[in-house]
């Protein structure tokens, strides 16, 4: 087994409008405390501006005796996502509605149900509770007009309009229409003429076929999160169309994916292209990781299969359980106090225990993404949250 001493490490964040400070900061934060629970070394250095839309930091690791050097770099892309964040609440309650219209008219949230029934809430539950408080407001008012007048019919727009602002703080604390937010944003910046999400994607893949061609280090691992995930494929679709020969170990890490709530709309053709070029080459080694308690997430579902494939000959991607229930602290592992967004997030933060999960020893340790989880079989045979026929595909 030929060890890691020199690692680049290219992280997509997921659908989010906080930068590169927030990620690096975050990054810092939970290595040292994963060191300290796993008992190695490990130094994160000062971000620095590495080009257009990428910034980068240095880490230094000592792990089972061996010393490695990451280059971790930050692809930005939040600057897109401010551009689409909407913050009134009005506007958002309405995008909210019209993206969920069009899912569920394009056959993408039947899909999510049948393939991940805790997906399928999460991504219906918004679209319903403004509904039905739309709804709700309307009847209590002209119900209170019936009976009171004009005074009855005050009354019921206040209640009404109390609920939707309670509703509004919710979403604030718990980013409940973040899927709304996420579709939307995928069929208006599909639509767009400048398609910026589009360059930039291809700048990361020119940067990432620039850096195999280099040939300076031992492996580069592309690591995407949440909606990043499906950026990290594009990214690597588009470098393996200039790969070199003798290139270094190229690793593909999706984490929490959400690829196929766009992947299923019908403009997502060249995603679908993208996914089933990295599933069919031997180029890179693609690991899809996830968690079954992970509500915002599609677990333990091949991206692939999901978009029409059934050979199971492939080696791409392998499904691998992040087993949120060993690693995570008890009392937030508890139903009761669980935030989902800080389950979503928990694929990037350090563990409670040590276990074969850990994200800095994947970023920062001596082993490849590969041999980390050699000994662990693909999960292709995990059909609990699917419905209907689906529950027979592997």
């Amino acid at each position: 087994m030929n060890k890691v001493k020199k690692r680049l490490v290219l992280y997509l964040s997921g659908f989010d409008p906080r930068g590169v400070r927030y990620y690096h900061q975050l990054y810092r934060t939970e290595a040292a405390k994963q060191a300290e629970v796993s008992g190695y070394e490990i130094d994160v250095g000062k971000r620095e501006r590495l080009g257009e839309h990428m910034y980068r930091w240095n880490v230094g690791s000592t792990q089972d005796g061996e010393t490695v050097e990451t280059e971790y770099v930050y692809c930005e892309w939040d600057d897109i996502v401010r551009l689409f964040w909407v913050k009134k609440p009005a506007k958002l309650a309405w995008i909210t509605l019209t993206s969920s219209w069009k899912a569920w008219l394009a056959g993408v949230f039947v899909k999510t149900f049948q393939w991940s029934w805790p997906a399928g809430m999460t991504a219906t539950m918004p679209g319903f509770v403004i509904l039905f408080l739309l709804l709700f407001g309307l009847g209590l008012s002209g119900a209170g007009f019936a009976a009171f007048g004009p005074i009855g019919l005050a009354a019921g727009l206040a209640i009404g309009f109390g609920l939707f602002w309670l509703a509004y703080r919710m979403e604030q604390k718990f980013n409940l229409t973040w899927v709304g937010r996420i579709v939307n944003f995928h069929i208006e910046e599909e639509r767009s003429p400048t398609n910026i999400l589009d360059k930039r994607r291809d700048a990361f893949g020119d940067y990432l076929a620039a850096r195999l061609k280099d040939g300076d280090v031992d492996e580069i691992l592309v690591a995407g999160h949440s909606y990043g995930a499906a950026i990290a494929i594009a990214t690597v679709a588009r470098a393996l169309e200039q790969m070199p020969e003798n290139a270094p170990k190229l690793s593909l890490l999706t984490l929490g994916q959400t690829i196929m709530w766009l992947a299923w709309l019908p403009e997502a053709k060249a995603m679908r292209e993208e996914i089933a070029a990295v599933a069919e080459t031997d180029a890179v080694d693609w690991l899809d990781i996830s968690a079954p308690p992970d509500g915002a997430c599609f677990a333990l579902v091949d991206p692939y299969t999901a978009i029409g494939d059934r050979n199971p000959g492939r080696k791409n991607p392998k499904l691998l359980n992040a087993k949120f229930h060993e690693i995570m602290p008890d009392a937030e592992f508890d139903r009761k106090s669980r935030d989902w967004m800080r389950l979503h997030f928990q694929y990037i933060m350090a563990a409670a225990r040590p276990s074969d999960y850990d994200y800095f020893a994947i970023t920062a340790g001596p082993r490849t993404l590969a041999e980390r989880f050699a000994h662990r079989p693909s999960v292709r045979d995990f059909t609990r949250l699917r419905l209907g026929r689906m529950k027979a595909v592997r």
